[in-house]
């Protein structure tokens, strides 16, 4: 028995990890973005900057927002399968 609630706080920190990974990159984005815009690397007016821009932020965040709600359902989970243990 305490073997298995060693295997799942294991897997809790896993998945403890990879969200705060996730979270640092959408952070690291964001930033990436702003100072792209500042520098004047992406221009406003350029139709085809903003679709790209448009495009990968779309497929960033909803990566992102899918991959957090996949490890907040984990991180949720693993602490019952541990009482139910313990």
């Amino acid at each position: 028995m305490d073997f298995r609630k060693n295997l799942l706080d294991l897997y809790y920190y896993k998945n403890l990890q990879y969200k705060n990974t996730v979270i640092i990159i959408l952070f690291t984005y964001f930033i990436g973005i702003s100072v792209a815009f500042l520098t004047k690397h992406l221009n406003i007016t350029n139709r085809l900057d903003m679709i790209l821009v448009a495009t990968l932020s779309i497929i960033v965040i909803g990566l992102s927002v899918l991959f957090l709600n996949e490890f907040n359902y984990h991180l949720k989970k693993i602490p019952e399968e541990i009482k139910k243990l313990g």
